[in-house]
């Protein structure tokens, strides 16, 4: 009787925990939905990004170090090429677009030659850390392409 009785109250014991973790983690975000904040807070994530050891020296350090760091470029080519495009209201920018397919395609290399800590080791040093300077003067360009655009410098075209 008292084995029945305890597994009942860990039953209802692991029900109530199953039922809590079933539940959202807090009240879901109203607006936004991913929305891009445009080329002021990208030019602010750029100046960011561009004070990383792997921006300042990539010929210094470890490609495989900056596995997170180029992770987190991709994100930066999209939204570039979105301001490119004049999606904020601005006027397409050629320069931009292309600086900002550069740092793709150089992110991309970066991925395909296996340069991060995931890709377990087969990988050529030398190769990986000329993508990864590839990738940081692609990051320079694109900064400066978006330090000139009118909704960040404050000058119109």
């Amino acid at each position: 009787m008292r084995i029945r009785t305890l597994l009942v109250a860990v039953a209802g014991v692991l029900v109530v925990l199953a039922s809590a973790c079933s539940r959202e983690a807090g009240p879901m975000p109203s607006g936004g939905g991913g929305e891009d904040p445009g080329p002021a807070a990208l030019a602010t994530k750029l100046r960011a990004l561009t004070e990383d050891v792997c921006y300042r020296s990539p010929a210094d350090i470890d490609p495989t170090a900056c596995e997170k760091y180029v992770t987190q470029l991709g994100s930066i080519a999209g939204s570039a090429q979105d301001a490119a495009r004049g999606e904020h209201g601005g006027e397409d920018n050629a320069a931009l677009t292309k600086a900002s397919k550069n740092l793709d395609k150089a992110v991309s290399t970066y991925n395909g030659e296996q340069c991060g800590r995931s890709a377990g080791g087969s990988r050529d040093d030398e190769a990986c850390t000329q993508t990864l300077q590839d990738v940081a003067d692609a990051l320079g360009d694109v900064q400066s392409e978006v330090e000139q655009l009118p909704e960040v410098s404050g000058r119109s075209r």
